[in-house]
């Protein structure tokens, strides 16, 4: 069976087949008709608005070279400061909020 989708990118359509079930180790082929049976799917507004949310997202990129640049820069130089006690802090309020949610 294939599943058409409408309002979708190409990539996101994908046909797929239905495999046939092997409950208690027996395999049953399913008879062939000759005809392939599709289903297809309109997709709404709200979905078509997330899919390109998420193609804007893909497009950033995961590493900000300029900062990465910078840090390693001031480290090169001896100028980058390690505050001990701001990464205490983090540390703890990220325990609070773990403990918050349990």
């Amino acid at each position: 069976m294939s599943i058409k989708i409408k309002g979708s990118p190409s990539k996101f359509a994908r046909a797929t087949e239905k495999k046939p079930s092997n409950a208690g180790g027996k395999s049953k082929a399913a008879p062939s008709t000759g005809s392939s049976n599709s289903d297809s799917i309109d997709l709404t507004g709200t979905a078509g608005k997330l899919q390109q949310i998420e193609q804007s997202l893909a497009d950033i990129p995961i590493v900000d070279s300029s900062r990465v640049d910078a840090i390693t820069q001031s480290i090169n130089d001896g100028q980058y400061h390690i505050d001990n006690e701001q990464i205490a802090d983090r540390i703890i309020e990220s325990e609070n909020e773990v403990n918050k949610k349990k």
